[in-house]
């Protein structure tokens, strides 16, 4: 938690729904969490896009699906951006430009009534992917240093759940705000 999170949270006034009327309210976007985690992913991707193309003159979203390769084989553009949850679009311009650096082979499906391609490794992309393996597990365990395997387990669950519940984001309910909704008191203008 970032020391600007931490005071905020030791110093968020109690709102509760018997004094909401009196306050002017306001989400906070420090304590929200699809704004924290949008946050979260995007200095991720920053950092990581950063890495691996200085390290392995490839983005990211090039080295997750030459991952994707690695894990289940030989596959097609829609096989990669449907289970490994990319882009289409960055799937098919990622996996040309893998072709063109030499790492990725793309073929024709024989007999495919959609003009379908397979996507598979090269010599080339398995050895990137080899010399990639320990520098990447360093810098996770890097990342999650200070925490104990029982708070890593804590937040994919948490994670897991959340990803669950996006679905019911805009259910109707009867209930007033819980105790930790990402609201704060801000100050009347003009008053």
């Amino acid at each position: 938690m970032t020391e600007r999170r931490s005071r905020a949270a030791l110093t968020r006034p109690e709102v509760t729904s018997g004094n909401m009327a009196s306050a002017e309210l306001a989400i906070d976007f420090e304590r929200y969490i699809p704004t924290v985690l949008s946050s979260l992913v995007a200095k991720f991707r920053a950092n990581a896009n950063v890495f691996f193309s200085q390290s392995y003159g490839v983005s990211l979203a090039e080295w997750r699906i030459l991952s994707f390769l690695r894990e289940y084989g030989p596959a097609s553009a829609y096989d990669i951006w449907t289970k490994a949850h990319l882009d289409k679009a960055v799937v098919s311009r990622e996996s040309g430009s893998l072709s063109d650096k030499g790492l990725v082979k793309i073929m024709p499906v024989k007999n495919s009534t959609r003009n379908r391609s397979e996507i598979r490794l090269t010599a080339a992309g398995l050895a990137l992917l080899d010399r990639s393996f320990d520098e990447v597990l360093r810098r996770h365990d890097n990342l999650t240093e200070g925490l104990d395997q029982k708070s890593i387990e804590t937040f994919l669950r948490v994670v897991g759940h959340l990803e669950n519940r996006i679905a019911h984001m805009g259910d109707k309910t009867t209930h007033s705000y819980s105790a930790h909704a990402p609201i704060k008191r801000i100050g009347r203008s003009g008053a």
